[in-house]
């Protein structure tokens, strides 16, 4: 957690099976593209390989799941990357959000790296403050850190070292650091191919981290929306959510990991969606669920917005992916 308005009916969302091959890109669909590592844009047609992902068809899949969560007053960009091939497909407008929760990403890989250079030197209560950072998205930690070691600094030397291209430090406040979809994709590959400059050791406590995250958030908040539970039956997966509201009436969701054999395949879903309320909430027309001044546990808006997030996941993968 960190510091539009009303929708209403939820519509159906037919969930898309997964088969176990693969003919990797095929040519996506208006609003879908698949992009080779590296590359700036344009399609591209990958090698065969073997695949619990049916990567054929899923820039199409991609595309009728925003549209679909379009409908719930969602605008959701949805990212995938196949590490084996280098595959990318990124569906939705890969533009800039704020990543509320998901730059404790960058804090832990930023004093994990400036330590393993011999610039700072981590005490015992740094290491638990990474933990619970990491796998309980603790903010008290979060702030700790981020004041401990530089601030806006620490995503400033993120962006130099992996080469981000849209990712912006904040003016003020950590959770308003801004990201793409595509920047996630980047970081993430990084951290697993060993590319990240980190020592084994400190890549190991990083990804351990996120395997081994909690249910719910230190503030009680629901963390498996998204890829936990529109993935149940991913192998050895890892996730960093991040949720905040309300910015321009909007709750912010991202749901960032990876999963499959060797961490194979790499996701990032960021979604801005008006706050919806039931008729029968009992809710002012005015009200708005502030992050920084509401407990919002158990707000239904919060859990219209987690229910968008699983079911575009479940759309895309079928809820059975690597299984």
């Amino acid at each position: 957690m960190t510091p539009g308005r009303r929708g209403r009916a939820r519509p159906k969302m037919a969930l898309l099976f997964v088969a176990a091959t693969v003919v990797a890109c095929a040519a996506p669909a208006v609003g879908a593209s698949c992009i080779p590592a590296g590359a700036g844009s344009g399609l591209a047609v990958q090698a065969a390989a073997t695949s619990p992902i049916e990567m054929s068809g899923l820039g199409e899949r991609i595309a009728t799941a925003t549209e679909a969560a379009a409908e719930r007053g969602a605008h959701v960009t949805f990212a995938v990357l196949d590490r084996d091939t280098g595959a990318r497909t990124i569906g939705g407008t890969d533009e800039s959000i704020e990543t509320a929760s998901v730059v404790k990403l960058f804090i832990a890989d930023d004093v994990l790296f400036r330590e393993g250079l011999g610039d700072i030197t981590l005490t015992a209560e740094d290491y638990d403050l990474i933990e619970h950072m990491l796998r309980s998205s603790d903010d008290s930690a979060a702030g700790l850190l981020w004041e401990r070691h530089g601030g806006p600094e620490i995503v400033d030397r993120v962006v130099e070292r992996h080469s981000l291209t849209g990712t912006t430090a904040p003016a003020n406040g950590w959770w308003n650091t801004t990201t793409t979809a595509s920047d996630l994709l980047t970081w993430y590959d990084a951290l697993l191919s060993g590319d990240s400059g980190l020592d084994d050791e400190a890549t190991a406590r990083l990804v351990g981290h996120l395997m081994n995250f909690t249910p719910a958030g230190t503030d009680g908040y629901d963390q498996r929306f998204g890829l936990p539970d529109g993935l149940p039956a991913a192998t050895d997966p890892g996730v960093k959510q991040g949720w905040m509201c309300c910015l321009d009436e909007q709750w912010i969701h991202l749901s960032t990991g990876f999963f499959g054999e060797d961490h194979r395949y790499v996701v990032a879903v960021l979604s801005r969606e008006a706050v919806t309320y039931g008729e029968d909430s009992g809710r002012e027309e005015w009200f708005l669920p502030d992050t920084a001044l509401h407990d919002v546990t158990g707000d239904e808006s919060a859990q219209h917005a987690r229910d968008t997030m699983t079911a575009v996941v479940e759309a895309v993968f079928g809820g059975t992916a690597d299984e």
